[in-house]
């Protein structure tokens, strides 16, 4: 006999509530005030399309002007405005400016402590057959799940699972952030007694949106216990030209090996290449080990799509 797993009701609303966001489409900029600060420089997408970039010289009630290196100084009504954003120093290269990474809080299925801007998220695709997605509900506060949809394509039977993933995460420094998150994951209907996996991570962030590497620690929960030993993760991403960066992530795990052996490590490691847009990226990338190696020498392979929002 198939046994049901009743969840917890707030699980299934913040799943409801999540993806309700993903489905609800709206112009964010037409909502904010265009207004910026002098000296900064920014990048301005106009109502056409075009896209200017300069230091901000003046801003008055009804136009900006900008200071272009190659066209000089440069004035813009307000009303011919779709979008104005702020050009960091990560994204000034050699008189050049590249546009904001899309995809920098997370890596391959961990996330950085970097922490998504408010009102913005991202949904992705992995494999086809997993969605997945996330919003910020504060600067430091965000919520991503997804679900599998291999159990719907396979006549409905199930186990139809899920996650869900609330992170809060804080700049503490210049270049250097911390966070901690929550992962729990679950199926809506299983043939065993299976009560759901769980995992309580810390993890340290350093560098900017284009360069950073990340260390974490977490403990996992099943059967209604925590382990004893924790699982770390040693992630990271550089961008190496204006639309593609390099992102690894690698998994630290106790394994048994005995009563007499006590505890191993097990590691598992990723290599990867991420094509950049402007509102989307693209990983190609390889999971391997020495056991994944004996199989398949280049690892196995994992392919995702995300788009931001």
């Amino acid at each position: 006999m198939k046994n049901t797993v009743v969840l917890p009701k707030v699980f299934g609303s913040s799943i409801i509530l999540l993806f309700i966001m993903f489905l609800v489409s709206f112009d964010l900029s037409a909502q904010q005030k265009i207004q910026g600060e002098v000296s900064q420089t920014y990048q301005v997408t106009l109502n056409d399309g075009s896209v200017v970039s300069g230091k901000l010289i003046s801003d008055t009630d009804n136009e900006i002007v900008l200071q272009s290196g190659t066209m000089g100084n440069i004035t813009i009504l307000k009303a011919n405005i779709k979008s104005m954003t702020a050009v960091s120093q990560a994204d000034m290269k050699s008189g050049s400016i590249w546009f904001t990474n899309p995809n920098p809080t997370k890596y391959l299925l961990g996330s950085s402590a970097i922490p998504l801007k408010k009102n913005t998220g991202y949904y992705q695709n992995t494999w086809i057959f997993v969605n997945s997605g996330a919003y910020a509900f504060t600067n430091n506060f965000s919520v991503s799940g997804g679900f599998e949809i291999i159990s719907i394509m396979a006549q409905g039977e199930g186990p139809f699972a899920f996650y869900i993933n609330p992170k809060a995460s804080f700049k503490v420094a210049d270049n250097f952030y911390a966070g901690a998150n929550v992962l729990y994951a679950n199926t809506l209907r299983t043939i065993d007694d299976f009560g759901g996996l769980a995992t309580v991570n810390g993890f340290m962030t350093y560098g900017n949106t284009n360069n950073n590497l990340t260390a974490a620690i977490g403990w996992g929960w099943a059967e209604g216990e925590f382990s004893s030993k924790p699982l770390f993760t040693i992630s990271g991403m550089t961008r190496v030209s204006r639309r593609i960066a390099l992102v690894s992530e690698n998994w630290i795990a106790p394994v048994s090996a005995g009563e007499e052996d006590g505890t191993n490590l097990y590691g598992v490691y990723s290599y990867g290449v991420r094509f950049l847009g402007e509102k989307t990226s693209i990983d190609l990338a390889f999971i391997n080990n020495k056991d994944i190696a004996k199989s398949i020498v280049i690892g196995i392979p994992w392919l995702d799509f995300t788009i931001n929002f």
